[in-house]
């Protein structure tokens, strides 16, 4: 019965199913690039200001460990000022920000701005500190995914729709739309064949309602072809000319980039080789110290056996 209703349906509306597909994605494409464009417009700022502000600054700051939460809090509030604006309503103001402003307020944030907004992304960096703590530096792309993943702007397109779903589906549009086409031809040609049977071929005048529906038919297979082919084009160029995902990857690899140089500012130039390198002799030392305790407590034992 829904196999049926299936077939009756994609057989009558195929090519508008197909039109109203294309609709949607290219309206998320719009979103989801806009988007992008905003997100990566706003974490290249932030990225930049980190940089100069750590060039600018002395990188023994940092003395101890108790310092790096203070540090990165400093480091933090003096970018957070010049970063572009992400308001979740797109720079609307509601009615009691309005009144807030009248009276004198300043700098109104809204909660919702402020648990998806940047101050939830510094709060998130905060959290991490005991990465930015260890002297063994941590995989950058797995804490900056840690970090990113707490970020509505980055994870959800007009604040609800997940866009690593939708970018997704964005780049399998153009294979979507051919397999649809070649549905389509299958299903038109699965509708012309049993008309042939119906055909009396000693009498074609007679047959001519037939045969008119067996084109009609056919033409249908190749309409649903022809469309698959053109959506799938348009889809595919948009692909290669602004890709959302490619996109978004470059602004990850830099928010992971900006994470590995506040721990280089706050380690310095020490890196794990080498502090190991300053380590093993001393364990060199301690380990030829056990040898030689052992040889002379092994020593001792034999003597004692002689002697008795």
């Amino acid at each position: 019965m829904i196999l049926t209703l299936v077939f009756d349906f994609f057989s009558n509306y195929l090519i508008e199913f197909m039109a109203a597909l294309l609709v949607v994605g290219l309206g998320f494409r719009w979103a989801s690039w806009r988007s992008s464009l905003q997100e990566d417009s706003y974490f290249s700022t932030f990225t930049s200001e980190i940089e100069k502000v750590i060039i600018n600054q002395k990188t023994d700051e940092v003395e101890h460990k108790e310092d790096v939460d203070k540090y990165i809090d400093n480091l933090l509030n003096q970018v957070v000022e010049k970063l572009p604006t992400r308001a979740v309503r797109s720079g609307q103001v509601n009615r009691n920000e309005k009144k807030a402003e009248k009276l004198g307020a300043k700098n109104v944030v809204s909660l919702r701005d402020y648990v998806s907004g940047e101050r939830a992304f510094f709060l998130a960096i905060k959290q991490e500190s005991s990465s930015f703590k260890s002297n063994f530096p941590p995989n950058f792309n797995d804490l900056a995914e840690r970090i990113m993943e707490k970020e509505d702007k980055w994870n959800k397109l007009l604040g609800f729709f997940p866009i690593g779903p939708i970018s997704r589906l964005i780049d399998i549009l153009p294979g979507l739309f051919v397999v649809l086409g070649i549905f389509g031809t299958f299903i038109g040609i699965s509708m012309a064949l049993p008309k042939i049977a119906q055909m009396d071929f000693n009498n074609l005048e007679g047959s001519g309602a037939i045969l008119t529906e067996f084109v009609l038919n056919v033409t249908y297979a190749m309409k649903t072809s022809i469309a698959g082919i053109l959506f799938s084009l348009v889809t595919t160029l948009l692909n290669a000319i602004a890709p959302v995902r490619g996109l978004r990857m470059r602004t990850f690899k830099k928010v992971s980039q900006c994470f590995e140089n506040i721990w280089h500012s706050i380690h310095g130039d020490k890196s794990a080789e080498i502090e190991m390198k300053n380590v093993f002799p001393e364990l060199l030392k301690e380990l030829k110290g056990l040898r030689e305790d052992m040889n002379k407590q092994i020593q001792n034992d034999e003597e004692e056996k002689k002697g008795a």
